[in-house]
């Protein structure tokens, strides 16, 4: 019990060697933000494209302007 070797597979040394390090943190800080702000962004126009076609299409069904058909 005292020499038995209770290291994994994945604990060998030999894979240091391929070690590549992360962007800083400030980068990486830097770009969620970019995207956070680009995803509000992006979803507030879609929001407001959809709600300008109900409010035209609530608008000409009010009128009776809709055709439906030939």
């Amino acid at each position: 019990m005292k020499n038995d070797d209770l290291r994994a597979d994945r604990d060998d040394l030999d894979d240091l060697d391929r070690f590549t390090p992360r962007t800083p943190a400030k980068q990486r800080g830097n770009n969620l933000v970019m995207q956070v702000a680009a995803g509000v962004f992006l979803g507030g126009l879609a929001l407001w494209l959809v709600q300008l076609g109900a409010t035209a299409l609530y608008a000409k069904l009010m009128m009776g302007t809709i055709t439906f058909g030939g």
